[in-house]
């Protein structure tokens, strides 16, 4: 039977090594140890952790998933709600220091990619759009709380072997954005440099990485075009991450449609001219 460590089941899963260590603690996994106390999983226990994925990816909360599997649960609660009604209890009135213990503890439960786009992101949305009273205090409340943790995620991380990463600022409207995806990267196991603010001409051959990130949420000007295809042609492994990702799939999805109804209409007119006139 195989044994994986835990890094090897964390990296297969998409996970940070402490969030297999918390799923340990509500039972959902059981690895054996070592004399030294090391952990080693199974094919069973890679499957488990599979299996724990997929509920949580649905917004199943920790405490709720060994029950489901176990076949003891039928009430399923799904969507996220009740873990972002948890962390927006805390930020009316404000509570910093439980809101900055439960987002330690969700970021140790679910993997960041989770925490991210189905707690974090929608809450931000939510409040800035609905925009309630106080607003803008419990926005700076919860934001000061994602930099501390990322603060310390990325911290952490680097104390691990992982491909370098250097995530920089370029076109953005909220530094914060680029705090979360930090969050995300650092959960899939990479050690990342992070430049929150916007750096018009980065200079990323200053930078020794793996990976080079840039951030944009507009389509890139002219001048930034020419100095990112300059990038690739001296081999920098750069990519486009942010909103400009979305806009460039918008546009070739915008660009095919015009190809596609170009196509129709010279069929159409081909056939019509090569169509013998109707008799008058």
């Amino acid at each position: 039977m195989s044994a994986y460590s835990i890094e090897v089941i964390a990296g297969l899963c998409g996970v940070n090594p402490v969030t297999l260590r918390a799923w340990q603690r509500y039972g959902l996994l059981n690895p054996v140890r070592n004399d030294k106390g090391q952990r080693f999983y199974n094919d069973e226990d890679l499957f488990q952790a599979h299996l724990i994925l997929e509920w949580l990816s649905k917004g199943v909360p920790i405490n709720q998933v060994r029950g489901i599997i176990a076949g003891e649960v039928d009430n399923i609660e799904l969507g996220w709600q009740t873990q972002r009604k948890e962390l927006c209890e805390l930020l009316d009135p404000p509570q910093p220091n439980k809101l900055r213990n439960l987002l330690w503890r969700f970021g140790r439960e679910y993997p960041g990619r989770n925490l991210v786009n189905d707690i974090l992101r929608p809450i931000r949305k939510s409040l800035s759009s609905a925009k309630p009273a106080g607003w803008q205090q419990q926005a700076s409340v919860l934001d000061c709380a994602i930099i501390e943790y990322a603060t310390f995620a990325l911290t952490t991380a680097r104390k691990h072997s992982g491909a370098r990463v250097l995530l920089v600022a370029w076109n953005n409207r909220s530094s914060i954005e680029l705090w979360l995806e930090s969050i995300q990267l650092v959960s899939e196991g990479l050690r990342v440099e992070l430049i929150p603010h916007p750096v018009s001409w980065p200079d990323l051959t200053q930078f020794e990485m793996d990976h080079y990130l840039l951030w944009s949420d507009k389509r890139l000007s002219e001048v930034q075009q020419a100095l990112f295809d300059d990038w690739l042609k001296q081999g920098l492994p750069v990519m486009l991450v942010g909103k400009v990702t979305q806009l460039k799939k918008k546009a070739a999805t915008r660009a095919v449609a015009q190809r596609v109804g170009k196509l129709v209409t010279d069929g159409l007119r081909r056939e019509a001219q090569s169509s013998p006139q109707s008799e008058t």
